[in-house]
């Protein structure tokens, strides 16, 4: 009798534990303890976010997911962040400019009558 309720108190401890976990996930906060002096490839940059507080820091991106904190005040760093953003506005200008389906012109004549 005793492993039994020894077994369900076990049990009923992991449960808890398991349920306690769920939920409680603390949102993923990007603080920079270091900054990086080695240049990244602007190849390999996704996108970035700019950090403020006790270090200001531009948190780059990595097509793979990496995050490399890096001096926003450093010349490679800001060509960087230019690079980035004319990428995005020229995907965005593409996106905007490509015709969809409502938009191509039709020959079909169409007769109102009233």
């Amino acid at each position: 009798m005793r492993p039994l309720i020894l077994a369900f108190l076990g049990i009923c401890c992991l449960a808890a534990h398991v349920v306690e976990g769920v939920g409680s996930e603390v949102p993923d906060k990007s603080i920079c303890v270091s900054l990086t002096t080695q240049r990244l490839p602007v190849n390999r940059i996704k996108t970035y976010t700019i950090k403020e507080g006790s270090m200001k820091a531009v948190i780059f991106i990595t097509k793979r997911g990496l995050k490399v904190c890096a001096d926003p005040q450093a010349k490679w760093v800001k060509a960087a962040v230019k690079s980035v953003d004319s990428k995005s506005k020229t995907k965005s200008n593409l996106l905007q400019t490509k015709p969809t389906g409502a938009q191509h012109s039709t020959n079909t004549a169409v007769t109102l009558t009233g």
